[in-house]
């Protein structure tokens, strides 16, 4: 900074620190008794004193440290409109603190120096009976030195941790906790603010500080156990963006539609549309023309979180669903190995299709009370209307692991596969690889990994050995490998 810049900054701080320190003597005129404590300014006790003071970061003092002048606590508790300008004749008076603790301290030493300069005595005044009684929320007075030195006094014993026995620690009878913020709403449950903070902070798992995830939750299910139990969570009711996760649904209504009318996943072919490749995010790089089935798309789908292979899916689905009620024949031909070619169907009725399959997802996340859900999506690209939960993502989980096919896909590493031409023959060869790194290591089982900007990093797990099963739910993760450590994480705490 400048000659030129340093005098404006000052010539600025100048003229609004003394339009303050004028407002005040205009306030306290007429008061210039020490004893009279309601009377009597609070130097610096403003937010201007010590926020617009504020000084550079160096390398070696802390960001947040305040400038506290000593002369605005000598000019007003001795003189105020004979010593207004003293401080602006020396700005270089001035100590460093980093709290407003810490400025009340160098205020009550200067006063206790003017105090015994003068052979004056120090009374402290307190609130009557009589004063709460007519007013019942008084407004803060201007405190004496004296008074000021008292409650930080108090204030500094309330905060040393007295020692306790282990008799006395046992003898302390437990609190009763309300589980999460959450609850406290579901529950109908108002309290005061204080008791509100209390349950809340007594509700924050101990294993908090070591998953890095904003919003987290675990379910697990013992040997003897038919129905998978909350372990642990973490605003596992709050509502976001989920990212590729949405891809765990959109295979879910694929499977449980062809579940529903006995169609193997083998059994319909399906010509990649050039729409396939006009999508961004992550891709499994299908080629227009080739012809593939629904189940090569699912492995496409789930492995490397193709987005092209989400589109497909969806039209292709939606498309059956569609000629299943209006041309039964065209339906059957499909069914026997006749193959589809969805690229005029999207350009016909695109929004069509989009909605029907998106109706089905929806209705699927209803049936399984999925409350805090919306599919806007069948892939999870930025958009703010397609939401979930950790809480209601693990209970599809606990539906998709039912089915054979699902787990087949999300137990695999490495997919290589050929896409067929019009004749029958191989054309490209695909080979995807699943994002999940955690199959690399023993009881792990899936089951999808996402990322975008809004959603941050995402994983969902589903883990296995003889004793427990696991579903682990992490969002908004801190990085993309955090996301599985976190993971790792709240697995250790289960099998403790």
């Amino acid at each position: 900074m400048n000659a030129n810049s340093k005098d404006a900054f000052s010539a600025s701080l100048s003229k609004f620190h003394r339009k303050s320190v004028h407002s005040q003597m205009a306030n306290t005129s007429g008061c210039n008794q020490l004893n009279d404590g309601q009377n009597i300014p609070l130097p610096e006790l403003k937010v201007r004193g010590l926020q617009s003071a504020k000084i550079k970061a160096s390398p070696k003092r802390s960001p947040h440290i305040l400038k506290f002048y000593v002369h605005e606590a000598q000019c007003m508790l001795n003189d105020p409109i004979k010593k207004a300008n003293r401080r602006y004749e020396n700005q270089s008076e001035y100590v460093f603190v980093d709290t407003y603790l810490d400025a009340l301290h160098v205020i009550a030493q200067e006063d206790k120096r003017y105090k015994q300069a003068n052979g004056q005595t120090i009374q402290s005044d307190e609130f009557s009976e009589q004063q709460i009684s007519i007013n019942p929320q008084p407004t803060l007075p201007n405190l004496p030195a004296q008074l000021i030195r008292e409650r930080m006094r108090v204030y500094a014993q309330s905060q040393q941790k007295e020692p306790q026995s282990k008799s006395q620690l046992a003898q302390r009878q437990p609190q009763k906790v309300i589980k999460t913020a959450t609850s406290l709403m579901t529950k109908k449950i108002f309290p005061n603010k204080l008791t509100v903070s209390l349950s809340v902070h007594q509700a924050i798992p101990s294993i908090k500080h070591k998953v890095s995830a904003k919003r987290w939750v675990m379910f697990t299910k013992q040997k003897n156990e038919k129905c998978f139990n909350k372990s642990i969570g973490w605003q596992e009711f709050q509502k976001g963006e989920m990212a590729s996760i949405t891809k765990i649904m959109t295979c879910y209504t694929t499977l449980t539609y062809l579940k529903e009318y006995n169609i193997e996943p083998d059994q319909i072919k399906i010509k990649i549309p050039g729409h396939a490749e006009c999508i961004d995010g992550t891709s499994a790089f299908l080629n227009a023309g080739g012809i593939l089935t629904i189940k090569q798309l699912l492995f496409a789908l789930m492995l490397p979180s193709g987005n092209d292979a989400a589109l497909v899916l969806s039209f292709t689905i939606a498309y059956l669903m569609i000629l299943q009620k209006t041309e039964v024949y065209q339906y059957n031909r499909h069914l026997k190995g006749t193959i589809i070619d969805i690229e005029p169907q999207i350009e016909r009725n695109k929004k069509l299709l989009k909605h029907t399959f998106l109706d089905q997802m929806n209705k699927h996340a209803s049936s399984i009370k999925m409350e805090n859900t919306n599919y806007s999506s069948v892939h999870g690209l930025n958009d703010e209307k397609n939401v979930s939960c950790p809480h209601d993502i693990s209970k599809l989980i606990e539906r998709c692991i039912q089915l054979d096919v699902f787990l087949e896909i999300i137990t695999t590493k490495i997919f290589k596969t050929h896409a067929l031409t019009d004749k029958g023959g191989k054309s490209t060869l695909y080979k995807w690889k699943n994002t999940n790194k955690l199959l690399k290591k023993s009881g792990w089982m899936g089951v999808k990994t996402g990322v975008t900007p809004n959603a941050g990093p995402c994983f969902t797990g589903y883990y296995k050995n003889d004793n427990l099963e696991a579903i682990i739910v992490v969002l908004n993760c801190s990085s993309m490998n955090q996301r599985f450590r976190d993971a790792e994480v709240l697995l250790v705490s289960a099998l403790k």
